[in-house]
């Protein structure tokens, strides 16, 4: 009988041993798909900003030959 309870304990221990690798690497590839979720995000945002800096270098551009012209 105490050698039936001691297999359950171990076979208890070994299902758990497993169940935490699969998690550790279940959390690598999340940690992993995150970084690159945050590395596309942060080329969107540079992506985002030359834009507007471009449009906003363009408008100024387009008011200040209005202006001369209107002279």
């Amino acid at each position: 009988m105490a050698t039936h309870s001691t297999d359950r304990i171990f076979e208890a221990i070994s299902r758990i041993e497993r169940h935490e690798a699969m998690c550790e690497e279940r959390s690598k590839t999340i940690f992993n798909r995150l970084d690159n979720i945050e590395d596309s995000l942060n080329d969107i945002r540079k992506t985002l900003m030359a834009g507007a800096a471009i449009l906003i270098c363009g408008m100024a551009s387009l008011i200040v030959a209005l202006l001369f012209l209107l002279k």
